[in-house]
């Protein structure tokens, strides 16, 4: 009858092996850790992008004086503040496109326009919302 058990090798090859395999299990765990998304941030940035492409529909539908496709000016937007949310920015871009989304040197009755909310402060990380429309002079 032989005797039951380990032999020194058996032990010394699962401490290498160990010793190799934990590190970097431990770094493959850190690296998901950081690209780890704030879901709740990202919501709320989308809500928000979402709120920023309803105001220029709604822009571009109403009848007052300042309002309709016509004086949704073309360019590129500044990040600014959101109202009552003080860790969140948006830019609204517009831009002229032809009926491909092509950029367009004139207005032949298509805009691009594309709101971006940025975090700031709100982590572990919260990526840009963008969200893109096209309007039309129809």
């Amino acid at each position: 009858m032989g005797a039951q058990g380990f032999t020194f090798i058996e032990i010394i090859l699962v401490i290498v092996i160990m010793a190799i395999a934990i590190p970097a299990l431990v770094s493959a765990v850190s690296l998901v850790y950081q690209d780890q998304v704030n879901p709740m941030g990202a919501t709320l940035a989308t809500t928000l992008a979402q709120e920023g492409i309803e105001v220029v529909i709604a822009r571009k539908q109403s009848n007052c004086a300042t309002c309709g496709y016509g004086n949704i000016p073309v360019g590129l937007g500044v990040f600014a503040p959101v109202s009552g949310f003080p860790n969140y920015q948006s830019r609204t871009d517009v831009a002229l496109v032809d009926v491909n989304l092509n950029p367009s040197a004139t207005d032949v009755g298509y805009k691009l326009v594309m709101v971006t909310v940025q975090a700031v402060g709100v982590g572990p990380s919260v990526p840009n919302s963008v969200l893109t429309t096209v309007l039309t002079n129809y």
